[in-house]
């Protein structure tokens, strides 16, 4: 294991961007909390108008942070299902079996 740790045979990228992933949904639900109580504390102390408008802010900005975290999670997997894909390519032209194949999950069509 860390022989392929040293030679960057195995991308540790895709399991390293779920950790990510977990880590800002989390970052995000606690910001909207605060923001939630903030705009509570806000109702009952200084303007109820301007702390249902934080509340209003701090689910929509929670939405769209959730969404947008996602989209970028997503497109740094595409890079490297990318890379993942070009390397297949080259194995293929080199004559080499493909990484899946060697782990008995071939994805070509067996012919009898």
């Amino acid at each position: 294991m860390f022989q392929r740790f040293l030679t960057f045979d195995k991308l540790i990228g895709t399991t390293l961007i779920k950790v990510l992933y977990y880590i800002g949904l989390i970052g995000i639900a606690l910001y909207a909390v605060i923001m939630l109580l903030s705009g509570l504390g806000v109702m009952v102390s200084q303007s109820f108008i301007g702390g249902i408008g934080m509340i209003v802010a701090a689910i929509i900005g929670g939405a769209i942070s959730l969404l947008f975290w996602r989209f970028m999670c997503e497109l740094y997997m595409l890079f490297f299902r990318i890379s993942d894909d070009v390397r297949e390519i080259k194995e293929m032209k080199a004559g080499t079996p493909p990484s899946a194949a060697a782990s008995g999950t071939s994805t070509a069509p067996s012919e009898f």
